[in-house]
């Protein structure tokens, strides 16, 4: 997802709504299958200290492993993002690459473990084993 630096410093703010593809190469070490496009949506400004600052919602669907059983299971993030970009600019720079900025912040909506819906109460075993409760 790239800004375009030219637009934003002359209007001073720049309002976002768009799909961005995550490329697989930043997931695919994951326990995440998929991501689906991540809609962004809000704006980045120059604030009153002329930095780059970022208020943007982000939101999409993660297709992950389930702890149990490895079945594909749907898991639906949504998060926020209030950063200030502090890096120095070059003057010569025209635009400004945020993938590696949403990524950052996706990354950390990914739950430790998921379990598929009704798949806890199922009575998991196979050939010399059991799922057993705990107290069991």
């Amino acid at each position: 997802m790239e800004i375009d630096l030219r637009k934003l410093y002359t209007f001073k703010k720049v309002d976002v709504n768009e799909e961005v593809i995550i490329p697989k190469e930043y997931y695919q070490t994951m326990d995440i299958i998929n991501l689906s496009p991540v809609k962004v949506n809000g704006e980045i400004f120059i604030n009153h200290e002329n930095e780059i600052e970022l208020n943007l919602d982000i939101e999409g669907i993660f297709i992950l492993p389930c702890a149990i059983s490895l079945e594909e299971v749907k898991y639906s993030f949504k998060t926020n993002i209030e950063e200030i970009i502090n890096e120095k600019i070059p003057n010569n720079q025209l635009s400004l690459d945020l993938l590696v900025v949403l990524w950052e912040n996706i990354v950390l909506e990914v739950p430790m473990k998921i379990v598929k819906e009704g798949m806890e109460k199922r009575n998991i075993k196979g050939e010399g084993w059991e799922v057993i409760k705990e107290g069991e």
